[in-house]
């Protein structure tokens, strides 16, 4: 945007106060589903959207279709939530705008959570929703995939999966503030973190344990940003100045330039972790990264 977000003062406070109240009394996990849900659940998608219900085997999400959308076009999306919570149904918001923007169908998938069914059952269902995907209809060069925070970490490792089991990229990736470095030892925790109002060393390391459950948190498949990078598609990273996962998007970037792929990072200043899914108390900054997102997958998207 190149110019201050006059809300985004007011917004930080507000987190700030609600980091406070959650420090002095943790909700449980279940809580903590059920108000995140039920917060995001109710902001109404993006008009003239429809939203139909994907059950087919072990694969569970929902198929949002906008208006005038090229239905041989698909984003397949991977919520965020620490791999503990989030869920289609808070993100449906969300991924029907970046649907709406870059003008595709758009998959908002389920997959399994934290800490009932640690790594690797969230990657595997990711694996899932790729091949159904697929078997829809859907080439690879017509797909984009998607995520934000623990759904960008997902959405990395399994570009790297698919390229180890040898299957065909997608024509490339958004990644949204990704977390892609479960080891917590990024130079912007100590830079950064003073200016985060959200997201603390400490809640992403308890996410982290329950996540990998004994699994080393340098395996590329749970800190990609660890990983070799060569063969994957085309990235687009938004991320925040203020967030304490800034150098998880500055290493990855880093890596995947140096393997020579078409990377391109946005550092958008004074922003929080995933602001585009707080649009509706920030629709400057919020929704002007939605159109940026969605016209990058639309033009990936364009052969």
């Amino acid at each position: 945007m190149g110019r201050h977000d006059p809300d985004i003062a007011g917004f930080k406070q507000q987190l700030v106060e609600l980091t406070k109240m959650r420090e002095s009394a943790p909700p449980s996990v279940e809580a903590e589903r059920a108000a995140f849900d039920g917060q995001h659940g109710a902001v109404p998608p993006a008009e003239g959207c429809e939203v139909t219900p994907v059950v087919a085997g072990s694969v569970r999400g929902e198929r949002i279709t906008p208006k005038g959308a090229d239905t041989s076009k698909a984003l397949i999306y991977f919520h965020g939530g620490g791999h503990m919570f989030g869920s289609p149904l808070s993100h449906r918001h969300l991924v029907s705008r970046l649907a709406a923007a870059a003008g595709v169908v758009a998959y908002n998938m389920e997959y399994r959570l934290a800490p009932e069914n640690p790594y690797p059952a969230g990657l595997d269902d990711a694996e899932q929703a790729y091949r159904f995907v697929l078997g829809e209809g859907f080439k690879p060069e017509d797909i984009v995939l998607g995520g934000e925070s623990a759904g960008g970490n997902l959405t990395a490792a399994l570009l790297l999966k698919l390229r180890d089991l040898g299957l065909a990229q997608p024509a490339g990736a958004y990644l949204l503030s990704p977390w892609l470095d479960m080891t917590q030892s990024g130079a912007s925790f100590a830079a950064r973190g003073p200016h985060d109002p959200m997201i603390t060393h400490a809640a992403l390391t308890a996410c982290s344990a329950a996540y990998r459950a004994g699994a080393s948190a340098e395996d590329p498949l749970i800190s990609p940003a660890m990983a070799d990078l060569a063969g994957l598609p085309p990235l687009f990273i938004q991320v925040g100045a203020d967030e304490v996962l800034l150098s998880d998007s500055v290493e990855f970037t880093r890596r995947a330039a140096l393997a020579g792929i078409d990377v391109r990072l946005h550092v958008w200043a004074e922003m929080v972790h995933a602001w585009p899914l707080f649009h509706f108390a920030l629709p400057a900054s919020g929704l002007a990264a939605i159109d940026e997102a969605g016209a990058w997958m639309a033009r990936q998207l364009c052969h």
